[in-house]
């Protein structure tokens, strides 16, 4: 995850030129996608958003109109934040209206008050960044291998979910769209607290998308469903907001779920759509002999037991029972008897 300006300026070489915040104190939590340092004062269309912008100060403007216009510039492209180090253009500090535009804007303003060579924070923080981007590409890499063997294997819902949560470190519910826990991996949590009112408290979640974040009950919730049918919700118990990395496992773990449900249903559809063929094949006639259908039912039916012939009703009965269905049945008269002779 990229760091935040706040974690930036807790780095030993950001420590080294005594950094102050002095406008923006409520914006420190804003990610820095990139350190750059540049010395124009029309630097806002030069950039693209999410830079910590390092700067002497030397080509600044004078005009307060002016510097507030280059404050203003860079809040609209949307800059981490400003470091001015002073003992160049700015001795004693930065001017009150440099500092109230900042303020104004809502712009994080740091200064310097030791030198620090830019290419040394640069360098750190650059490092920093690329580090945790490797660090998502191997958590990536780790889900994709887990979610294809488990795809490959025939994995069932039970075995899914334990999957993510192990991945995740937190509990993992799988619901049906009526609110029905279908299958639960509580990761450690206690289950009876994790249950407990579920159906009311999910039924509170609502989505605008097919994944979203609910503030309230700390879940991160996705649909599960394939082909525009959606069956049911895959939620992670966060207990605080998610990462990148969790959005990506969940959406994971639902793709994973509708691909076994999809398999399986297929498995089931082949199954009826195979012994439906081999009874009309047999009532069509289709095999003249009756040992091949015999041998072909085996074959589908799987090996239990020795296969009957085609048509055979049932079991033998007994000669006690086939004596007393004589009886029961009654002969039929001969056309030949009480003819008249002659």
């Amino acid at each position: 995850m990229l760091p935040t300006v706040a974690e930036v300026l807790a780095l030993d070489v950001m420590r080294r030129g005594d950094p102050r915040v002095v406008a923006g104190t409520d914006r420190l939590g804003t990610l820095v996608r990139w350190v750059h340092a540049i010395e124009l004062a029309d630097a806002p269309r030069l950039l693209r958003g999410g830079e910590l912008v390092l700067t002497t100060g030397i080509a600044l403007p004078d005009e307060g109109p002016l510097l507030d216009a280059y404050v203003a510039g860079l809040a609209s492209v949307g800059v981490a934040g400003l470091v001015v180090e002073l003992g160049r253009r700015y001795t004693g500090g930065l001017p009150a209206g440099f500092v109230a535009a900042a303020e104004s804007h809502r712009l994080p303003l740091i200064v310097f008050g030791h030198e620090v060579p830019f290419v040394e924070i640069t360098e750190a923080v650059h490092a920093r960044i690329i580090d945790d981007q490797l660090d998502q590409l191997r958590a990536s890499a780790r889900l994709h291998e887990v979610f294809t063997d488990l795809a490959v294997a025939g994995a069932g819902p039970g075995e899914i979910l334990r999957q993510a949560a192990l991945l995740a470190g937190r509990p993992v519910i799988l619901e049906d769209l009526s609110h029905h826990v279908l299958a639960c991996e509580p990761a450690g949590a206690d289950p009876a607290a994790l249950l407990d009112g579920f159906e009311a408290r999910s039924r509170a979640v609502t989505l605008r998308g097919r994944t979203g974040y609910d503030e309230p009950s700390a879940w991160l919730v996705t649909m599960a469903g394939a082909r525009g049918e959606d069956w049911g919700r895959v939620i992670l118990a966060c207990g605080a907001s998610p990462g990148p990395g969790d959005t990506v496992l969940i959406e994971r773990t639902a793709t994973a779920l509708a691909l076994s449900r999809l398999l399986t249903r297929q498995h089931e559809s082949l199954e009826r759509q195979a012994h439906a063929s081999l009874i009309g094949a047999i009532v069509a006639g289709a095999y003249p002999d009756l040992d091949e259908a015999a041998v072909r039912a085996t074959a589908h039916h799987g090996d239990q037991g020795p296969p009957r012939r085609a048509g055979a009703a049932g079991p033998r009965r007994s000669r006690q029972g086939r004596r007393r269905c004589r009886r029961r049945v009654p002969r039929r008269a001969n056309p030949r008897a009480g003819r008249p002779a002659g």
